[in-house]
Order: structure tokens, then C-alpha cells, then sequence
């Protein structure tokens, strides 16, 4: 097999995770550059398998895991806009009653359904403590 089929492939891996952002297609790529190593130096097709197989071994176990630690690390700490909600401080707008499940807070510029364990009046501050559907639940603080 034409050692450049092994380097085109390889390419398309590493261009492919710049979409998959998990390490994956590299290490596939990477497993390719060895069989493309292999071929370059004339060694027949087993000799090139094996060669894929043992690199993309290495650099699944080896790389891979130093990879996903400390380069894509920081995407794992982004919140969504609904996880934010949770800890800001809120203004009731309707009445809480927790028996009829009625009531109303407003976190920003927005409105929300709300729910509490005890029942809190209109205009008391209080904090939510979390995100149930489009119901937050809230303490008074």
C-alpha cells in the first residue's frame, strides 16, 4: 500500500478532533503515522498493522489520559445559564405557598414559578437552591 494513503488518513484524523474535542481521532492519527513509518521504510503489510495497532495502543493509554487532564480540562467547569441560577439571591413576587404550590420569584430580570419549605410573603429576599424543570426551589435568607 502507497505510504501516502497512511499520511492522508492520518490528516483527516487529526482535522476530524478538532471537531470531537476528545482525544480519540488523534490517537487513531498518530496510530497511523506509525504504519505510515512502516511503509515509508518498506515493511510488508503485517509489519504496518502491527506497527497501527502498538502506536495507537501507546497513545491511547499513555497520551490520551495527560490529554484529556490538562488540555481539555477547563470545558468541564462551564455552566449552563440554568446552573447559574442556582445560589443568586431572589425577590418574591407572588406569595410562596408550598401546600398549593403557588408563588413567583424574580432572579434578575426574570420571572420564575417557585416553590420553598416554608411559606414566604411577597417581597422577601430569598436564595435558590435549586433548579427543578422551569420550578426553582428557594430558602429565605
Amino acid at each position: 500500500m502507497p505510504h501516502y494513503i497512511y499520511l492522508i488518513a492520518a490528516v483527516l484524523c487529526f482535522v476530524g478532533e478538532m471537531f470531537t474535542m476528545e482525544f480519540s481521532l488523534s490517537c487513531i492519527g498518530i496510530g497511523l503515522t506509525g504504519a505510515w513509518l512502516g511503509s515509508w521504510l518498506g515493511l510488508n503489510l503485517w509489519w504496518q498493522v502491527g506497527l497501527f495497532i502498538v502506536v495507537a495502543t501507546i497513545a491511547w493509554t499513555g497520551i490520551r489520559p495527560f490529554a484529556l487532564r490538562h488540555l481539555y480540562d477547563k470545558v468541564k467547569h462551564i455552566k449552563t445559564p440554568a446552573e447559574d441560577l442556582i445560589g443568586q439571591t431572589a425577590l418574591v413576587e407572588e406569595a410562596i405557598n408550598p401546600q398549593t404550590g403557588e408563588g413567583r420569584v424574580k432572579i434578575g430580570a426574570e420571572s420564575w414559578k417557585a416553590t420553598a419549605a416554608q411559606a414566604l410573603p411577597a417581597g422577601a429576599r430569598c436564595q435558590v437552591e435549586k433548579l427543578d424543570g422551569v420550578t426553582v426551589t428557594v430558602k429565605e435568607i
